[in-house]
């Protein structure tokens, strides 16, 4: 029998902020976005802000996601540009704008995740770090044009948690 203690709840405690990496380590770049989880978590943000390694979560990710204030996201994305380019978008600027973030999530996109998330009422607004990869290939490492570019990518998530930070202090009067 079941105890009450032993019942999975919703965890009031959450971090309004997250900060999400995606991808599969098994593709060599398309696990950027892990690698990038990994490295922001020794990075001392504040406690309002929890870095995740997603993995290939697949719609699991959706419930990482709900009822937080906001998220970044980091993924391999194919831009059409240089390998290891970093860019910052909204998920409509990567509809109108690129053809999809790698499907790395068990063949489910990343943008597939969100929506099926925005249905449920509890997304939050969702800032996407996307890294051009080189090689979506069975093996392990990034490639070093990716790998070099983690660095840029630690900094790109840096300056928005600290933008979403600011914000969560000094809101906007009506």
């Amino acid at each position: 029998m079941v105890t009450e203690d032993e019942l999975p709840l919703e965890d009031e405690a959450r971090a309004p902020i997250l900060v999400l990496g995606v991808g599969n380590e098994l593709l060599r770049d398309e696990g950027v976005g892990v690698v990038a989880a990994r490295a922001l978590a020794h990075e001392g943000f504040p406690v309002e802000v929890e870095v995740v390694e997603g993995g290939t979560g697949g719609f699991d990710l959706v419930f990482e996601l709900e009822g937080r204030e906001q998220a970044v996201l980091v993924d391999a994305v194919d831009m059409g540009t240089e390998p290891g380019t970093v860019r910052v978008f909204t998920p409509a600027e990567v509809e109108a704008e690129i053809a999809e973030p790698i499907a790395s999530l068990h063949q489910v996109g990343l943008l597939d995740v969100i929506e099926i998330g925005g249905m449920t009422g509890k997304m939050p607004p969702v800032t996407i770090v996307g890294i051009q990869p080189k090689e979506i290939a069975p093996g392990f490492g990034l490639s070093v044009q990716v790998g070099t570019a983690i660095t840029e990518v630690i900094a790109q998530v840096h300056r928005l948690v600290d933008q979403i930070l600011q914000e969560r202090r000094d809101p906007e009067e009506p």
